[in-house]
């Protein structure tokens, strides 16, 4: 609390006063910004919905759907949100902070599942809570950019456009999930 308090040129009191603990901050950070992200993926799934009318919405959109917005607001969305993404990659794999991840993604998760399914009727409800992780694994992933690509390339390939590394892992989780159909 003290590094935040000095981060944002405020007294330690003040912040304590409007967060209290650590865990309350830490809450409210990832709630603002999951309020957000929700409504974005809400929206875009709202427009594949239309799109495929009474058909199940397509892998390709859902996935769009849910990926994209995440890593438009971390390519695009400036500092902060560069910073966020990079706090929500770190926190999703930490068990004390993977539950304030799940209680404010959770129920726009669930509402996307429900879609995989729908979309993938003969596949095992387990198979698609578990591709469903890989490919929100593989979002943070590379909303984390740790330099893998260019490490293993010895620096011929790059990872830092994610708009570009997006249109490569659409087809990669498209395959993924359709690999159980």
């Amino acid at each position: 609390m003290r590094d935040v308090a000095q981060q944002s040129e405020a007294q330690l009191a003040l912040v304590a006063y409007h967060f209290g603990t650590k865990d309350t901050l830490f809450d409210k950070v990832v709630e603002r910004r999951a309020a957000y992200m929700a409504h974005q993926r809400m929206q875009l799934l709202d427009a594949a919905r239309s799109r495929a009318g009474a058909a199940p919405v397509s892998l390709g959109d859902l996935i769009t759907a849910y990926v994209h917005p995440f890593v438009e607001r971390s390519s695009n969305g400036g500092r902060g949100w560069k910073h966020y993404a990079l706090l929500v990659a770190r926190a999703s794999n930490a068990p004390d902070y993977a539950k304030v991840i799940g209680v404010h993604y959770n129920a726009v998760a669930r509402q996307f599942v429900a879609e995989f399914r729908r979309t993938l009727p003969n596949v095992e409800e387990e198979r698609i809570y578990q591709a469903f992780s890989f490919m929100v694994g593989t979002m943070l992933s590379l909303v984390a950019e740790p330099g893998r690509v260019e490490s293993l390339s010895s620096g011929r390939y790059g990872s830092s456009d994610l708009e570009r590394v997006f249109a490569s892992m659409l087809p990669f989780l498209v395959a993924g999930f359709g690999s159980f159909g």
